[in-house]
């Protein structure tokens, strides 16, 4: 049994003019459209979803061959729009018959990538962070010796908070025109 696809998403907060032709081509070029239209538009919206049907579990066929798509995918973002602000995240897929969880990853350009540039989040198919009962545990222990587990630099939290504000500062002046 082999790979199947499962749908993407990215919440694009704000992105520099100057770095959205970059970033829609490389959406254009991932099958990406924006969300709930059939196609991409001509142009990028800031504090917009994008949406791909058919993203790959898996091998990137189009990156080297040797790195995960989403892992590719992550770095092309960072490549083309180091100046965005954004949420990408895969929802839940199949590969050789078993289940897989999501993957989730946040940009801020004054905070750089999180979780980093190679690693990713698991999450449900919202883009919510899913915590497997193995990790729970381990950040229960960790407590329990008391250490300080910050919840928020374990789920992103800062970056969620400025991604957010860039949404909304993208969005205001639109109210106001």
């Amino acid at each position: 049994m082999g790979n199947e696809t499962r749908r993407a998403y990215l919440h694009l907060a704000a992105c520099p003019a100057d770095q959205q032709p970059q970033l829609h081509a490389l959406l254009t070029g991932r099958g990406f459209r924006e969300a709930p239209a059939i196609s991409m538009p001509p142009q990028l919206s800031d504090d917009s979803l994008y949406t791909c049907d058919s993203f790959p579990v898996g091998t990137d066929e189009s990156a080297d061959g040797r790195s995960l798509t989403h892992t590719s995918m992550v770095a092309g973002l960072m490549g083309c729009a180091p100046g965005a602000s954004w949420r990408f995240w895969s929802g839940i897929g199949y590969a050789d018959g078993l289940q897989l969880m999501g993957e989730l990853n946040l940009h801020h350009p004054v905070l750089g990538p999180f979780p980093g540039p190679h690693l990713s989040l698991d999450c449900d198919e919202d883009g919510r962070v899913w915590f497997s009962p193995a990790t729970v545990e381990s950040l229960l222990q960790r407590s329990a010796t008391g250490e300080a587990v910050d919840l928020a630099a374990v789920t992103g939290s800062q970056w969620e908070t400025l991604i957010s504000q860039a949404a909304r500062a993208q969005a205001s002046p639109r109210l106001h025109t």
